[in-house]
């Protein structure tokens, strides 16, 4: 970027407009955001001479400029590489595509800002890829790899059905003995299909039993299990 200290416009145009002595002009001059300042005027007999002079040394000005900038977006690049962690997709991969929109009167927290899925068709370089809809053929577009992540399909996650391990429960058996450990955890799915966490929880007594979270009363015995849990792994 130029800064002109010594109002080139206005003395410029003192001199041609009103065609004054360009010789009794000195001392302009343009500083570089560098800090760096060139010397655009001296002392001259004719207009011409000093239009010849000013050109060059513009030119001289603004080519240092153009170097500093480009060395700037290098040193910027190299940077922005250090710390980048491109992920590589395969043609195939499923992904979410980020789309932010915008909507009158509603809050940007509250738009689906990923759309999706999307499968990847091709990979055009490192980090552009043609995608399209999973479920249409016309919708073919390109996207950086900053803009996609992962989809993972809740189908495809390894849910065992929870009629194949948890035993029916029964939540007035053991209602009269206090739950003091809990052993294991696991989720399920109830009959409308939606995951529930279980407990293998101890009684006083010794008895053993399966229980849902919400059967335990006393918080402090699931804190101890996962504090457990952590310290083991």
């Amino acid at each position: 970027m130029l800064v002109d200290t010594g109002s080139t416009v206005s003395i410029v145009n003192d001199c041609f407009v009103n065609r004054r002595d360009v010789s009794k002009v000195n001392n302009v001059c343009i500083t570089l955001a560098s800090g760096d300042k060139i010397d655009i005027l001296g002392k001259y007999t004719s207009s011409d001479d000093y239009k010849t002079e000013l050109v060059t040394r513009l030119q001289e000005a603004f080519t240092l400029a153009k170097d500093n900038l480009q060395a700037a977006q290098r040193k910027q690049k190299e940077q922005y590489d250090l710390k980048s962690d491109v992920i590589n997709y395969a043609i195939g991969d499923k992904i979410w595509v980020f789309n932010p929109s915008t909507k009158p009167g509603l809050s940007t927290k509250l738009l689906h800002n990923w759309h999706g899925p999307y499968v990847i068709i091709d990979k055009l370089s490192d980090v552009n890829y043609k995608i399209q809809m999973c479920d249409s053929k016309k919708s073919e577009q390109t996207v950086h790899v900053n803009r996609i992540k992962q989809f993972v399909d809740p189908d495809d996650r390894p849910i065992i059905d929870g009629e194949d391990i948890v035993p029916n429960i029964n939540p007035n058996e053991n209602s009269d003995n206090k739950m003091v450990k809990i052993l294991d955890t696991m989720r399920s799915r109830n009959e409308s299909k939606r995951l529930e966490k279980h407990y293998f929880v101890q009684y006083e007594n010794g008895e053993t039993q399966w229980v849902k979270e919400d059967a335990i009363k006393d918080f402090a015995i699931i804190n101890d299990f996962h504090i457990s849990n952590e310290n083991n792994d």
